[in-house]
C-alpha cells in the first residue's frame, strides 16, 4: 500500500480452526502467500502483532500494548481481536469499528475476509472523494469476482422493482446470460467517482464520525442486507454514498462460515434479512409484505426445481 497512515484490524469472529495462529505464523515469516494477484515480500517480515480479548478492544485497548506499535510503520503491524462466538457480519464488525473510533481513526474500510487488495494506491483512492464533499459519507471500489462479474454498485429497487426486477426480470436476465437487473451499470462505466444508491457490503470506506452517529452497523442482521440498511440511514440524513470506478479489488463471495452454504439456504437466509430491511427501515405493511414474501416462497422453489434439475 501507497498509504502511509492506516492500521490493520483483524476481527477473529469466534473462530475455532486455529485462523490465528496461522495469522501469526504468516506474521513471522514462516507462511509464504502463493497467489497469482501478489508478489510475497520476505522483507515486510516480521509483522508486529497486538491481541485483544472482546471487552479490551471495545474499550479502546490497553495503553502498553498500544504504545509498543505506535512508532511502528503501517504495514508491519497488526491488531487481532478476538470475539469468543460468532456475531455475524455486522456485530462481529462493530467490534472492530468500535475500536478503530476510540483509537480515533477519521476513515474505517470494512473489507470482507474473501476479498484480495490489487491495487496498492487503494486506500489514498477511496479516500480522495471525501475531500471534495462534506456529505459523502460511504465509498466503495469496483468490487469483480474471479469470474468477471461485478459485484456492485445497486440501483435503488422500489416495490415493484422488489416484486417484478429482483425476481421475475433478473431470472429472464440470467437466462438470457445478462448483467442483473440491479447492477448499476452507469456507474460501473463512469470515468471518475459517482453517487450511487448503494455499494457492495464487501468493502465500504466510511466517515468514522458517520458510523457513530448512527450507533454502528444494525445487529439485528446476520449476514444480509447491511450495505441496503446503510444506504437508507445516509439517505435519511441527507448524505451520499459514492462509488470509486478507479480502482478495484477481487472478490470471492459466499466464502464466510454460514449453518447452510447451500444455494437454497443462502436465499433463505437473504430473504428473511430482507424483510426485516423493507419492515423497518422502508416501512413495508402487511400487504407489501405479504406479496413480497409470496415471491420469496416462488423463488425459493424455482431454485429448489434447479437444483433437483
Amino acid at each position: 500500500m501507497d498509504y502511509s497512515d492506516y492500521l490493520m484490524i483483524v476481527v477473529d469472529n469466534g473462530s475455532f480452526n486455529g485462523s490465528v495462529e496461522k495469522i501469526k505464523s504468516w506474521a513471522n515469516g514462516e507462511i509464504e502467500v502463493k497467489s497469482e494477484y501478489i508478489r510475497y515480500n520476505p522483507d515486510k517480515k516480521p509483522v508486529h502483532i497486538i491481541e485483544y480479548e472482546r471487552n479490551e478492544a471495545e474499550n479502546g485497548g490497553i495503553p502498553e500494548k498500544e504504545f509498543e506499535i505506535n512508532n511502528i510503520p503501517s504495514d508491519r503491524k497488526l491488531v487481532i481481536i478476538k470475539n469468543n462466538e460468532n456475531l455475524g457480519y455486522s456485530a462481529g464488525n462493530n467490534v472492530g469499528i468500535r475500536y478503530a473510533v476510540k483509537r480515533s481513526c477519521d476513515y474505517t474500510i470494512i473489507l470482507n475476509n474473501d476479498t484480495i487488495i490489487i491495487d496498492k494506491t487503494f486506500i489514498k483512492k477511496l479516500l480522495d472523494p471525501f475531500k471534495y464533499d462534506e456529505k459523502i459519507f460511504v465509498i466503495g471500489p469496483k468490487i469483480l469476482t474471479p469470474s468477471g462479474d461485478y459485484d456492485g454498485p445497486y440501483i435503488y429497487e422500489s416495490f415493484w422493482g422488489e416484486f417484478i426486477g429482483l425476481t421475475i426480470r433478473n431470472q429472464f436476465h440470467k437466462l438470457l446470460k445478462r448483467k442483473p437487473v440491479y447492477i448499476d451499470i452507469n456507474a460501473i462505466l463512469a470515468s471518475k467517482p459517482v453517487p450511487v444508491y448503494k455499494i457492495s457490503g464487501a468493502c465500504m470506506v466510511f466517515r468514522s464520525s458517520f458510523l457513530k452517529e448512527i450507533g454502528y452497523l444494525d445487529e439485528n442482521v446476520w449476514l444480509s442486507c447491511e450495505e441496503a440498511i446503510i444506504a437508507e440511514k445516509v439517505l435519511k440524513r441527507g448524505g451520499k454514498i459514492y462509488f470509486q470506478p478507479l480502482t478495484q479489488i477481487v472478490h470471492k463471495k459466499a466464502q464466510s462460515p454460514r449453518s447452510d452454504k447451500s444455494k437454497i439456504g443462502i436465499l433463505k437466509n437473504h430473504f428473511k434479512q430482507r424483510q426485516y430491511f423493507l419492515k423497518t427501515y422502508r416501512d413495508y405493511g402487511l400487504f407489501k409484505i405479504s406479496i413480497i414474501k409470496l415471491m420469496h416462497k416462488l423463488r425459493l422453489l424455482f431454485e429448489s426445481v434447479k437444483v433437483k434439475i
